[in-house]
This record gives C-alpha cells, structure tokens and sequence, in this order.
C-alpha cells in the first residue's frame, strides 16, 4: 500500500514539472501539433498538440506520461493553465478529456 502512496506521489510530482516546463517554455514542439481529429472535419478552433514525456522513477524505470495541452482560443499568455489529471486502470485519461469538455 506505502508503495501505491509512493508511485501517486512521484506521478503528481512529475505532472507538476511537466506543467512548469510547459509554461516555462511557452510552447509545445511542433512535431507534437495535432492537425486533425477522427470525426471532426474542418480546422480545430486552437492550437491542440499531444505526445509523451519520458521520465525515470527512483527505480531507475523509465515511464511515458501522455500529455494532450490545448492552447487557449482567447488570450494564451494571459490565461491560466489548467492541469487536468485523471485515469487509471480500465479509465484512459483522454475519455475523461473527451467526456467532460
């Protein structure tokens, strides 16, 4: 159980720097631009772009945390920043995205 407290910690930790280098940076590599999406047909009204972070726990195990930041439609340098986290086993973090927006 300790060790379940642990890994919710370190992903919390690591989702934290994630939206730091986001914000720091200013912007999201345009590899990572997201052009279109299943069933939408038409431009996308902002900006979308997804991908992976890698990172390396204490146990020196490398993890991929998928990321999928939408850039405001309004004003992006003023706007604040929401850091959206859910998901889990059986529950894709994307289907809460899709789902509750």
């Amino acid at each position: 159980m300790a060790m379940a407290a642990i890994d919710k910690i370190f992903f919390f930790v690591a989702s934290i720097c994630l939206l730091v280098n986001v914000a720091l940076i200013g912007a999201a590599p345009e590899s990572a631009l997201v052009s279109q999406l299943p069933g939408f047909h038409g431009s996308l009204p902002s900006k979308h772009y997804s991908g992976y972070v890698t990172i390396v726990d204490s146990a020196k195990t490398e993890k991929n945390l998928f990321y999928y930041f939408v850039v405001s439609e309004r004003n992006p340098s003023k706007d604040p920043v929401v850091l959206w986290l859910n998901g889990g086993p059986g529950c894709s973090s994307l289907d809460g995205f899709i789902y509750e927006h």
